[in-house]
């Protein structure tokens, strides 16, 4: 009897709390070379490139969420190579994405995504909450004669598929480690990247 009831609180707690850690899929997005993405810009040995993921469909084949862009959120891969000699420390926080119309969004941190879109999930390792922190672009520090990469994530309350037509990702600054000296600003038009990548209209919200 007490196995039996054990078993049962055990499936009630996996299928109120932890069902989507377990059905989630993680997947692995490639880093191309930075040559191979068109919407990017160099500064003093510095390169910085931006692949927006515009639709449902883009977003899936980064995480296992069908819905993505439906419930607002719109994700922006972002590869960084560092060729300078110095270690440049990055503040994501302070990103913009300039839409067509100029309006201003500051990017969404993860978690705060999961919450919204998947309610309250796992946070143990190959969960969705795992899975969209691992992968996304924090505060960081890129050393000299590497990549580094991640993404970043924007809302818009209503979502289109052509979002990202005619926005531009704005970096102000990278920060040399030590001295503070100021290396940017990085302005990346996102319309090259768009021509270059497959028209899947994304499913709104009506």
């Amino acid at each position: 009897m007490k196995f039996r009831v054990a078993a049962f609180l055990s499936s009630f707690v996996l299928g109120v709390f932890g069902l989507q850690a377990f059905d989630y899929q993680t997947k692995t997005v490639p880093v191309l070379p930075i040559e191979s993405y068109p919407a990017r810009m160099e500064l003093a040995g510095v390169t910085i490139a931006a692949d927006p993921y515009p639709s449902d469909e883009m977003s899936f084949s980064a995480f296992d969420v069908k819905n993505l862009n439906s419930r607002g959120y719109y994700p922006v891969h972002v590869i960084i190579q560092n060729s300078s000699q110095a270690f440049l420390n990055l503040r994501t926080r302070n990103v913009l994405l300039i839409t067509s119309a100029g309006q201003q969004l500051y990017t969404t941190p993860a978690t705060l995504l999961v919450q919204d879109v998947l309610g309250k999930v796992s946070t143990k390792a190959g969960s969705p909450l795992a899975d969209f922190t691992a992968k996304e672009l924090t505060n960081k520090v890129v050393d000299p004669g590497t990549v580094a990469d991640g993404f970043i994530f924007f809302f818009t309350p209503n979502p289109h598929r052509d979002f990202f037509a005619g926005s531009t990702l704005y970096i102000p600054k990278l920060e040399e480690e030590g001295t503070h000296k100021p290396l940017g600003p990085f302005s990346i038009p996102l319309d090259s990247a768009l021509a270059n990548q497959p028209q899947k209209p994304s499913r709104t919200r009506r």
